[in-house]
């Protein structure tokens, strides 16, 4: 498959994650997300930012429990899985990961 910026086409998988995670950067993340209906905003931008910063540190997207508790941390303690589902109702850690251009979570069908 293949998502088309402004600028150039970027090869996905079936699922809709980029193959290349170096061809990822915001405009193909805005892209990615208006393909999915979603308009992304500062929390998305901070989910995804903590998506990859998780990724980059363990090599794999993170299970709900350590991106909740790493949220919690690092921005609000009361944040939960109900703050997750209203940024990405189908699925915070899916398309967190999807925008964040990382491969589809080992751990979501």
């Amino acid at each position: 498959m293949e998502v088309k910026t402004a600028n150039l086409t970027i090869k996905t998988d079936a699922h809709g994650h980029l193959t290349d995670r170096s061809d990822w950067n915001r405009e193909v993340a805005q892209v990615l997300a208006a393909n999915d209906g979603i308009e992304l905003t500062p929390q998305h931008w901070q989910l995804i930012e903590t998506v990859q910063n998780i990724y980059d540190a363990t090599g794999d997207t993170p299970p709900m429990r350590l991106l909740i508790k790493l949220l919690r941390q690092k921005l609000d303690p009361e944040i939960d899985s109900r703050y997750l589902y209203r940024l990405y109702p189908d699925g915070p850690v899916r398309f967190a990961s999807k925008h964040a251009g990382l491969p589809k979570p080992k751990h979501c069908m």
